[in-house]
Formats: C-alpha cells, structure tokens, sequence
C-alpha cells in the first residue's frame, strides 16, 4: 500500500488558532491509536499488516527561527507546554490512494479550522523500497 508525505504548512499567525483545536486533533491521532490504524513508525507496519488505512507518523515542525542550529542552540519550552515555534505539520500516510490521503487531510481539525495552509499544502507518494512489499505487506 502507498505511503504519502504530507506536508501541512501553517497559515501565517495561526498559533492562537492551532492551540484552540490542538485538544481536538490530538484526541483523533489518540483514537486512531486505539482503533489500531496509527503505527508510531515504518517499523510499526509489521504489526500491522491487514491496516487499509493508516497514520505511519506525524509531527509538527518548527519555525526556522525556533529550529536547532549552530548558532541558536533549541529554546528551552517547559515540558507539557506547547512549543511557540510550531508552524506546522509533517504526516507519513497509508492509503490505498492520493484521494483517500487527501480525504483524511481535509477532515483533520486543523485542516476544518483553517489552520494548516490549504494552498500550500502538499501531499507526494513515497516510492517503496526493494523488499518493502514482503517486510511490511505494503
């Protein structure tokens, strides 16, 4: 089964906006966990190999003003606190199709809130690796 990269560009100024229905999106990620369709890892898949549909990973990603470098060591956030330098989302999706992919996208929270930036917003299937077919039942 195809694997898509998702990537979810923030609107600009739309961290009021995330924080207010990030309970919402982490409560579906959690469901998804629970109803077994959201593997932590490619390494997951094994476990999982009759999933149709499937979250593989997601994370937000930084800022570049937030982001870790040589010269701007990563600010310090207190744990449990949202980190201010969150300007987006980056997903690993499997879906049988680009469509199916693009439908979970549009019914996320952040997507419904106007969050992630649905201009910029981009989704690209993974070519599979030789032998991914048999490790994974891809």
């Amino acid at each position: 089964m195809p694997i898509y990269v998702c990537h979810c560009p923030d609107y600009p100024n739309s961290l009021d906006k995330r924080l207010a229905v990030r309970d919402e999106h982490l409560k579906r990620a959690g469901q998804d966990r629970e109803d077994g369709v959201s593997p932590l890892s490619l390494a997951a898949l094994d476990s999982f190999p009759n999933v149709s549909n499937c979250i593989v990973f997601g994370r937000a990603f930084l800022s570049s003003e937030y982001s870790t470098s040589s010269v701007n060591p990563a600010p310090s956030v207190p744990a449990g606190q949202p980190n201010p330098g969150m300007a987006g989302s980056v997903m690993l999706l499997k879906f049988p199709t680009i469509e199916a992919c693009w439908d979970r996208l549009k019914s996320d929270k952040y997507w419904e809130a106007g969050v992630w930036d649905k201009e910029k917003t981009s989704v690209v299937e993974l070519i599979a690796a030789p032998g991914d077919e048999e490790k994974r039942g891809l």
